[in-house]
Parts: C-alpha cells; structure tokens; sequence
C-alpha cells in the first residue's frame, strides 16, 4: 500500500521550482503585477464614474408615499421631502 514507488516526470518536477506551476487567484508568486497601483486607480475611477450617475438618477427617482418616522440621509439630496424638521 502507499508508497507509490517511480514516478516518472517529463519534465523533470522533482527539484525544480513548483511555484512557476502554482496558479491562484492572488496571482501565486506573481502577487505584485506590473504597474498595479496604476489599474487599481483606473478601477476606482471608472467604479466612481459609473456610480455617480446611478446614484443621481436615484435620487431624482425617489418617491415616498409618507413622511418617514425619523430623519434618512436620502433627504438631504432628495427635493421632493420638503423642510419639514423632525
């Protein structure tokens, strides 16, 4: 049982670097790509550029049959509360 005896390996595995043939998601021994301060900006910029109008768009869709028991953030940006203060 076990031991598995020879193993014979084309490409000569034993006693070569693994980590070349490690795939993982945070990149494995390549964990610090090229210029990844750079995409995370551009990420983060596109992210912001998407959400703004999105958000917008909430805010001038917003209907609220009514009034809220207690103050929400939404009506502070939203123009339809009136000035009510609670």
């Amino acid at each position: 049982m076990g031991g598995g005896g020879e193993h014979h390996h084309a490409d000569g595995a034993h006693g070569g670097d693994f980590r070349a043939k490690v795939w993982s998601m945070t990149g494995g021994p390549n964990c610090r790509p090229k210029h990844w301060k750079r995409n995370t900006a551009f990420a983060m910029v596109g992210i912001v550029l998407i959400c703004i109008p999105i958000a917008m768009k909430s805010a001038e869709l917003e209907r609220r049959p009514h009034l809220p028991v207690r103050p929400i953030p939404s009506q502070i940006w939203c123009k339809n509360f009136g000035n009510k203060d609670y």
